[in-house]
């Protein structure tokens, strides 16, 4: 290597590559390949994207018992009892802290369905919900949501399966339109 410039040395595999036509096939099938690997997996990407999302539940207290979920976006056409769905809740229905951001429910009632709120339970067509356990920390007492009410056209009572789950027992009704998806658990 001695007498050889810098510049000699870094020129060599070029000049050797130059008179071997087997590894220029090589090394330009190669970069092709990669190319378009790179762009079939960007595109695969982006339409994943579009029909589907994995979310993230990391908070203490949740609604569902998953801590990773998936999302198949679009309105379901026919929404069923122990479905799942995924919405973004309209401004001031769940308050401000929820406002923007993903929510996954159960479907537990369908338009036409009973809900009776008495004391601290909520049933659905005669069927038991759950207690509110959040009276206290919401500064309510047993009676402030009594209620008796028809889930109206165009509505879903949606409930998280989770004991301490802020849902449709406080808040109320959701509008099928804010529906954006189906959950479904991961993890």
């Amino acid at each position: 290597m001695k007498g050889k410039s810098i510049g000699g040395r870094l020129a060599a595999p070029f000049v050797a590559l130059r008179k071997d036509k087997q590894r220029r096939l090589f090394l330009r099938n190669s970069l092709i390949g990669i190319t378009a690997s790179f762009i079939v997996a960007i595109a695969s990407v982006t339409a994943f994207r579009q029909e589907y999302r994995i979310g993230v539940d990391l908070a203490s207290v949740r609604c569902l018992p998953w801590r990773l979920y998936f999302i198949t976006y679009g309105l379901p056409q026919d929404l069923k009892v122990g479905e799942y769905v995924a919405f973004v809740p309209s401004a001031g229905l769940m308050g401000p802290h929820f406002d923007g951001k993903t929510v996954g429910k159960m479907i537990a009632g369908l338009p036409g369905d009973k809900l009776v709120v008495k004391g601290n339970v909520a049933y659905i067509g005669g069927r038991l919900i759950g207690e509110l356990d959040l009276l206290d920390k919401l500064g309510k007492k047993p009676g402030d949501f009594d209620r008796t009410e028809v889930v109206p056209p165009g509505m879903v009572l949606v409930i998280g399966t989770e004991p301490r789950s802020y849902d449709g027992r406080y808040w109320g009704f959701l509008d099928q339109k804010l529906i954006i998806g189906r959950v479904g658990p991961i993890i």
